[in-house]
Order: structure tokens, then sequence, then C-alpha cells
């Protein structure tokens, strides 16, 4: 009897040890360790740290500053959220394909699930999303969403990748940054004392959207060509969008000092938004886009809306985005 259980016990550990060491284990203990909240990229310039859900920029920060907006939920509860696979507003929250209606919600769905971690180095990670029987429901396409953040020096770079697995059907989206910069960045200051100063002495005039969706309404922002002054009141008529966006970089400069804080850098977008909540907030947002809201008129017809990406079946699109501490 004493040596039966002696030889079950035996068997039972070798059952255990190969199951410990077995392939499928270690993909679900790989599994588990990619569901992290957040990852985090660093060198002696600066740390960055990017959440799971949303693949969300969180924080980007030297050792005395921190320069993104830290999501207070009585103001606006996000950082730098990832816009995907719309931009803004559908008019009545819908769009039209082959026939079919479909709702979503402003900015899509891509900043509210989490994304997986495919590649990861000290200076470098690479989240994924891709297309689910879920998000057919309300997005009836097929996708692999890739968002790669890398840290170089003094230097953040955001770069999209996005890739049409079908082997028959385009694929319409819309991708955008929404990245929200503390303003003011240094106590005592204000944010009115702060302006955004362009890469070229232009004053194109911003258009202004009604709850969400465009008209012609446009507003002059410039008093001097290349550079806007952020009044308490300049955002009482919610964001401001350059369309088209006649601008490649934007640094965030405090008038009183003089100092540089961030710089902006976004070659080829073809919109830009500029946005905070209200005149009370402490941050504003300057958001590349490739893609915009609806129009009022906009007949729903995702294929035939503004700034959509059409992708052919099989094919990739790339952009991307760098954030510079100055």
């Amino acid at each position: 009897m004493e040596n039966r259980l002696n030889l079950k016990t035996i068997k039972y550990l070798i059952v255990i040890i190969i199951l410990m060491s077995c392939k499928d284990c270690r993909v679900l203990k790989d599994s588990t360790q990619q569901m992290k909240d957040s990852y985090t990229l660093a060198n002696k310039h600066l740390t960055a740290t990017i959440k799971t859900k949303g693949a969300e920029l969180a924080s980007l920060k030297t050792e005395t500053l921190e320069y993104i907006w830290q999501a207070n939920p009585k103001v606006w509860p996000r950082h730098s959220p990832i816009l995907f696979p719309i931009v803004g507003r559908l008019v009545d929250h819908e769009f039209t394909y082959n026939g079919e209606t479909y709702k979503m919600k402003q900015h899509g769905f891509a900043r509210d699930f989490d994304f997986k971690v495919i590649k990861h180095s000290s200076s470098s990670i690479t989240f994924e999303q891709t297309s689910t029987k879920v998000s057919k429901t309300i997005y009836p396409f097929d996708f692999i969403l890739q968002v790669t953040y890398t840290l170089i020096d003094n230097s953040l770079t955001i770069k999209y990748d996005v890739k049409n697995p079908s082997d028959t059907k385009n694929l319409y989206f819309s991708i955008v940054a929404h990245p929200a910069f503390n303003c003011p960045l240094e106590p005592n200051q204000k944010r009115n004392e702060y302006q955004l100063v362009f890469d070229k002495e232009l004053s194109p005039k911003a258009h202004l959207n009604s709850n969400g969706l465009y008209e012609d309404d446009t507003v002059s922002v410039f008093n001097e060509k290349g550079v806007m002054e952020l009044p308490d009141t300049i955002f009482d008529k919610n964001s401001l969008t350059f369309n088209p966006n006649p601008f490649s970089k934007v640094t965030l400069v405090h008038k009183p000092t003089k100092k540089k804080y961030v710089r902006v850098s976004f070659n080829n977008f073809p919109y830009l938004g500029i946005w905070s909540t209200d005149n009370k907030s402490k941050f504003v947002c300057i958001e590349p886009w490739y893609g915009i809201a609806d129009r009022k008129d906009h007949n729903k017809d995702i294929t035939q809306k503004e700034g959509i990406i059409k992708l052919e079946p099989n094919k990739n699109f790339e952009c991307s985005f760098s954030i510079d501490v100055l």
C-alpha cells in the first residue's frame, strides 16, 4: 500500500512538471504578463508611461516636470486617447456601409479597449488591437491597429500602423492623436500666459463645430502670424480645427519668460485640432488628425466621409508624430 502511494505521488509530480514547462503554459504565462495596467520607457532625460487600456500615453516627465495632463475626472478624464476608427462625431452617431446602418459613439472604440503588447525593449514598445466579433457588430471591417512608442533622448515618437488583413474588402477608417499637455506647466503660472508658436508665419482661420459637427463657421485666432495666444475665452465655442492644416510643428511657450517647454511635430497630417474644455482647465490639446468629424449635411455613407482613409485589401497605412521636451 505504501509503495502504491509513493508511485502515485511520483506520477502526480511528473505531470505537474510537464504542465509547468509546456508551451501552452508558457503562452498563458506570457499573456498574463502582457496584461499589466501600464508600461514604462525611460532614459536619463524622460520617462514615458503608457496604459494597456487604449494604448494611451499617461505620463511624459522629467525629474521635475510632468508634461501630460493627469486626467482629473472632474475636468476631463483622459490623457492622450487614440481616436480610431473615426474622429469626432458622426451625424446621429451612426454611419452606413453597404446599405446597413451602424451606431458608433464619438471618437470610436479603440481608446476604450485593451491592447496587447507584441514588442517591448528598453526604448520602444508596440501595442496591438485587432477586430473581433464584438467590434464587427459596430464596425464591419477586419483591421490590425498597432501603436509604437519610441523614446530617444528628449523625444517620444508615436507611430500608428493600420493593416487591412482582408483579401477582398476595403478598410475605411480615420486615426488621430489627442495628447493633452499640462498648461500651465509650473506653479505661479496661468494658462492664458502661454502661446502656441507654429512653424510657419501664417494666419489661417480655424473652423468651429456645433455639437461636434461642422458647417462653415470659422474664427480668426491669430493676432500675429503663426502665433496663437490662449486667452481664457479661446475655447468657449469648443475645439478649433485647421482644415486644411498648413503646419507641421507647434511649440508651447510661456510668453512672460519666453521659455519653450514642448514641441509637437506632425508632418503631412491633413487636419489639426486645438482644444481644451473651458477657461478653468489647466491643459491644452494639440491634435494631429488623419480624419475629421462629420459635416451636418453628410449623408452618413462612411465611404464618402470627409478625411476617411480607404485602405485596399492586404495593404497598410503608417503615420507618426513626435513630442520633444525642450
